[in-house]
């Protein structure tokens, strides 16, 4: 079987153009209806996952939502089909543009106005999403395709529908695992990446898509990480950086902000419930633009005025003396008056007390920070700048304070990367394990129990290999059952025993072989006595044929199965009954059982071929009745001598019996 890239035509309607993406789930290409001249996309499934049968369920998963699904803001399925070599694809709508990832990697943030727009349109694209009972589990800027629609304006489309999840109550979509993580990290809401089995629902990715709406706004993630994994740990420890505080160089509107940090609350109840009510107070925000920017062209007048225009004018001058008033003598220029030096005193004074006041509170922060008592050390500060701002160590404490503040949020950060990582570790959940010892590692790298943590995420992974291998052997074993090999399933279950680290797996398939084989015993009993059913039937011995039917009963027996053998019985019985009517003659006695059986079997042709026989049976015995008392006549009227008698009783048995030897003989003698 050849697995070579496509190329050429592809069932008898779309030439190949090119390979645009190859990954590790299939390879996608750019083709061209032949008829309708139109570009579509093709992803075909990679031809060694068609035997991985969850990935098989993901890929045919993602087709049959799609079909679901009917918006002009999510990606269109035209087709889904499956190659002469097997694999399997589907054929998707061309958009004629770029991912929001690129466009932001170019260009960096967006205008707010349309950062907006762009956000509603998804949130519509993702409403009908919901609304077909789904979620997506995957919203990212690189699945958020932007073109343009036929009147040339923005154009949001949503891809990717291989990770969504049904949210019906008998839903077989979920095709994780417990620990296992499906998304990009940088993306995910926090439940997502919750240690705990939490239900998803659309607020997560309604989560996704607000991180998405910050980065168009600032052009940078709302948490500072160095890594991917390192996201998942802010959000679940941190609240998000304020726009303004993230992004202080762009104007956004201030209204705008309480708008986005509820769509990343991590908790999901304080979150929009909906995209319609997300859409709502965003559609708000975009009308509170709008009107500012009426008013700012409405308010526009003449060029303000210069600096100089503006200033406040001149003190006027004092009143000029008239001449001949009198005044005070004239003192000296450097001389004091009482007041004025009791003044200058109480002024010294003040700012003795002051510059005291600084010195204490200056000593008391240096002493609270020394001794770790940061908060406290903060107030101090605080009064401090208050008192006296430009006194000679304020920035110094301001500096140790803040160093001191980054060392304990750091230590914060490593204590709680520490205490996910061992709860992660206690429940083995191996993948969100290595995300928090990356994380740790990022904020400790010399960490005391580096290799410890090490070694324990590297035994987590030999167990989950292992445990994949028991998966498989148990899979083995149930579909050897399935097929009757007992023989085979007992070998599966011997790997799975020694596989299995939670014994849940080899528990559950023992039971389903002890089940089998339970149901083979019964099997091979139930034929026993089937047989001597049929065999007692065979021979009449009806009493003992019940007693067999009751036993039969008390086995695992289908009810189907029990009601036709013992109608067979019933019906058996009224056979019998009927026949030993006939063979005495007892015509009445005979209907009497047919009526009996016809109510019992009232859809049975029986009872009325019964009834034809009876007045067959019976006919004929009136003849044969018949023929022995005009035979008996024809020789008593012959011993008598009574000829003329004899020969009208012949002409009469002529009649009736004309072939009977005894009416033959009768008349060669006469």
């Amino acid at each position: 079987m050849s697995l070579e890239p496509i190329s050429g035509l592809l069932d008898d309607r779309y030439d190949v153009v090119k390979r645009l993406a190859s990954g590790g789930v299939g390879d996608v290409y750019l083709v061209r209806h032949r008829h309708l001249h139109e570009f579509r996309v093709v992803k075909v499934l990679r031809g060694n996952l068609a035997s991985d049968a969850s990935m098989m369920r993901r890929f045919q998963q993602e087709a049959r939502i799609a079909t679901q699904i009917k918006h002009p803001n999510v990606a269109i399925l035209y087709d889904y089909s499956q190659l002469p070599d097997g694999r399997f694809y589907m054929v998707w709508e061309h958009i004629d543009g770029q991912d929001l990832g690129h466009v932001l990697r170019e260009r960096g943030p967006l205008p707010p106005e349309l950062a907006i727009q762009l956000a509603i349109q998804a949130l519509r694209g993702l409403d009908a999403i919901h609304s077909a009972g789904v979620i997506h589990r995957d919203v990212s800027p690189d699945n958020l395709m932007l073109t343009r629609d036929l009147r040339g304006r923005h154009l949001v489309k949503i891809i990717d529908l291989g990770l969504v999840k049904d949210l019906s109550a008998d839903g077989e979509m979920n095709l994780t695992q417990a620990g296992t993580f499906l998304g990009k990290f940088q993306y995910c809401s926090p439940e997502q990446a919750s240690p705990e089995e939490v239900a998803l629902d659309a607020r997560s990715d309604l989560y996704s898509l607000t991180q998405v709406l910050y980065e168009m706004l600032t052009g940078q993630p709302p948490f500072e990480s160095e890594s991917q994994h390192g996201f998942v740990i802010k959000r679940l420890t941190e609240p998000p950086i304020p726009l303004r505080a993230r992004a202080p160089q762009i104007p956004l509107p201030p209204a705008l902000e309480p708008v986005v940090m509820k769509g990343l609350e991590r908790d999901r109840e304080k979150r929009f419930p909906d995209a319609t009510a997300f859409i709502h107070a965003l559609s708000r925000v975009v009308d509170e633009i709008r009107e500012v920017a009426t008013v700012d062209l409405a308010s526009e007048g003449p060029e303000p005025s210069t600096a100089e225009d503006t200033a406040a004018p001149s003190a006027p001058l004092p009143p000029r003396r008239d001449a001949g008033a009198t005044s005070s003598p004239r003192r000296r220029s450097t001389e004091l008056t009482k007041e004025e030096k009791l003044e200058l005193l109480a002024q010294i004074d003040r700012a003795a007390s002051k510059s005291e006041t600084s010195r204490r509170l200056h000593a008391d922060a240096d002493r609270a920070l020394k001794e770790g008592r940061f908060e406290e050390a903060g107030a101090l500060i605080e009064r401090l700048r208050q008192a006296d701002a430009r006194f000679p160590g304020l920035s110094e404490l301001e500096r140790r304070l803040a160093e001191n503040e980054s060392i304990a949020r750091r230590r914060q950060q490593v204590l709680q990367a520490e205490q996910m990582l061992e709860r992660y570790l206690l429940e083995r959940q191996q993948t969100l394990a290595r995300l928090a010892l990356e994380a740790l590692l990022d904020l400790y790298p010399n960490h005391p129990k580096r290799s410890d943590y090490e070694a324990w995420v590297e035994l987590l992974a030999d167990e989950a290999a292992q445990q994949k291998k028991a998966e498989q052997a148990f899979r083995a074993g149930r579909e050897a059952v399935t097929r009757g090999d007992l023989e085979g399933a007992r070998k599966a279950l011997d790997t799975v025993e020694t596989l299995d680290l939670s014994g849940k797996l080899a528990g559950t398939l023992l039971r389903e072989i002890r089940e089998a084989e339970r149901g083979r015993q019964v099997g091979a009993r139930v034929g026993e006595i089937k047989d001597r059913f049929e065999s007692l039937m065979e021979s009449g011995d009806l009493d003992a044929a019940a007693k067999e039917l009751e036993r039969l009963g008390e086995l695992d027996v289908s009810r189907v199965t029990l009601d036709n053998l013992s109608s067979r019985l019933i019906s058996r019985g009224f056979e019998t009954r009927y026949r030993d009517a006939v063979t005495r003659h007892d015509w009445a006695a005979a209907r009497q059982v047919v009526d009996e059986m016809g109510q019992a079997f009232p859809s049975s042709p029986r009872p009325r071929q019964m009834f034809a026989e009876i007045a067959r049976l019976q006919n004929v015995a009136g003849k044969q009745q018949a023929l022995e008392e005009g035979l008996s006549t024809l020789e008593r009227y012959l011993a008598a001598g009574q000829t003329e008698e004899a020969a009208m009783a012949l002409r009469v048995l002529k009649q009736l019996a004309p072939n009977d030897p005894r009416v033959v003989e009768a008349l060669r003698k006469l």
